[in-house]
């Protein structure tokens, strides 16, 4: 069984997870990486699955835009450095557009979020502060504070806070700032706190002390607890988290055991899942490594990007770097097989995945010719060959109006990874002048390629000269490796490449019969 159905049919069984309620989170801190999409996708994936389990469910998914910045996008960081400490919902956007640098950087992810099928409703921490829909779990926290120090103590095994520690932070009234506010101090009504000067070494506070109500958004819980806060005051009954939060002892663990302990709210359904990592690392959004998530369309179609997180199971870390690699035509092979997993349906596990990857409706279940993606990247890169008929050819008959649709769109898609993504070797294109690696043929290699020559003059088409090519090789009893390599080497430098016969046609007759007759 697909795992999200075997998530999605433990938590019904289960009886407790009722409502049905699939939640994520993300702090707009920056533009989110690729990475940044295996959240929200597992999510939707499971969401889905429960749906098809035949249960009513919910999915939200919370910008936490509330938090306070600590770290900004390497391309803002000089600019906006006088805002550090500032929630996000505070700090000023970039473009006109946006009110502020949260909604900025949030509205980048809501529309890859909707590219890539996720069907959230998109939640603002920030106004649910502002509402006062928080209220309740803040003068709960405060009143558990010394509670909430045992449990950080006792679950994560770190040491415990100063005395009179309290869980809440205030936006200073007079700078501005949230990172650098120390409560210490509640009363029932109002907590007492100091914007410190040198508490924190990314922002420094303004001095001020004062007293504030903390209830209506003048403040907010510190991570770990308002992420327990959020799934009482949401109604959150399904959640997951990468593992560097779902590690033991760790901020998943801490919230909890502070639903059992402060809030008294059901927990919710646990589930660590593993992260998609570029060479062998987390990828990070503040310090801008790895792809943006907003480039995962301009790389793959909707669906092939949701594929990359359905294929995967959530336990298994997912390598991911698409430079100078064979990551995106592998990627692609890899829909093609659980496509036809689908349409032949031998294989359960596969197809479920392509299910699940769908953005629109699922394509009717009858044959398809599927061009292959780095095959469509060597046709492009023949010139004067067309794609249509070139696979038209290899399907044996003319492609239909959504072979062709398909075609078209692998084409647009192709180019961009030649163009910014494909290493050298997948790359190719006539070389005006010899190759010095041609000069390497063996003499039987250059006697091959002169007995070609009349091939190619009297050659109607590339399926005929494709045959021609192999048939004298054999009768010259000279290894089709070797003449191949021959055909490639001679051209375009390389000991590999397309469909011979594409390749020479696409270039031109008169510029093959040159160049053999050179080398002969």
């Amino acid at each position: 069984m697909y795992w999200a159905d075997k998530i999605a049919n433990e938590i019904v069984k289960a009886g407790k997870y009722k409502p049905y309620w699939v939640d994520d989170m993300k702090t707009p801190s920056g533009f989110a990486h690729i990475g940044s999409l295996r959240g929200p996708l597992i999510h939707s994936i499971i969401y889905r699955a429960l749906k098809d389990a035949g249960v009513e469910a919910k999915f939200t998914y919370v910008f936490n835009d509330f938090d306070s910045a600590d770290e900004l996008p390497p391309e803002f960081k000089e600019k906006y450095k006088e805002y550090m400490g500032f929630p996000l919902k505070k700090i000023p956007s970039p473009v006109k557009e946006f009110s502020n640098m949260a909604d900025f950087l949030a509205d980048d992810l809501k529309k890859i979020l909707h590219e890539v099928g996720v069907e959230a409703e998109f939640l603002s921490s920030w106004e649910m502060y502002q509402d006062s829909k928080f209220d309740d779990v803040v003068k709960e926290a405060l009143d558990g504070a010394s509670k909430i120090q045992d449990i950080y103590h006792r679950v994560s095994g770190s040491e415990k806070k100063e005395k009179g520690w309290l869980p809440f932070q205030v936006i200073c009234p007079k700078c501005g700032k949230l990172g650098t506010t120390r409560v210490y101090a509640w009363d029932g009504k109002e907590v007492s706190f100091k914007c410190e000067p040198a508490m924190v070494a990314w922002a420094k506070g303004c001095g001020y002390e004062g007293k504030i109500s903390p209830f209506g958004g003048t403040g907010k819980l510190p991570w770990k607890v308002d992420w327990a806060a959020h799934w009482k005051v949401i109604g959150v009954t399904v959640e997951g988290a990468g593992k560097d939060h779902g590690s033991a002892g760790g901020s998943y663990d801490i919230a909890m055991a502070l639903c059992d302990e402060v809030f008294h709210y059901p927990k919710p359904y646990k589930m660590v899942y593993e992260w998609l990592i570029i060479g062998g690392k987390k990828m990070s959004s503040s310090k801008g490594i790895g792809t943006r998530a907003h480039d995962a369309t301009k790389i793959f179609p909707s669906a092939v990007a949701r594929f990359l997180f359905t294929r995967s199971d959530y336990r298994e870390a997912v390598e991911f770097d698409p430079k100078n690699s064979l990551v995106i035509p592998d990627v692609f092979d890899e829909y093609d097989r659980c496509y036809q997993a689908y349409l032949n349906g031998k294989d359960e596990d596969l197809a479920r995945a392509f299910v699940l990857s769908q953005v629109s409706k699922l394509p009717e279940k009858k044959a398809i010719f599927l061009p292959r993606f780095r095959e469509v990247a060597q046709v492009i890169q023949m010139g004067n060959t067309d794609p249509e008929k070139y696979f038209a050819g290899k399907k044996g008959t003319k492609l239909t109006d959504e072979e062709v649709s398909i075609l078209e769109e692998r084409v647009g898609y192709a180019k961009v990874w030649l163009e910014s993504y494909a290493p050298d070797e997948a790359k190719f294109e006539f070389s005006e002048k010899l190759p010095k690696e041609a000069l390497k043929l063996s003499t039987d290699q250059k006697k091959y390629l002169a007995s070609l020559i009349n091939k190619i003059e009297t050659a109607k088409d590339a399926e005929g000269l494709e045959k021609d090519i192999y048939n004298l090789s054999q009768s010259m009893k000279l290894d089709a490796k070797d003449a191949f390599g021959a055909i490639y080497l001679s051209l375009i430098g390389k000991n590999y490449g397309p469909k011979a016969a594409w390749l020479i046609m696409g270039i031109e007759k008169n510029k093959v019969i040159k160049r053999f007759k050179e080398l002969s």
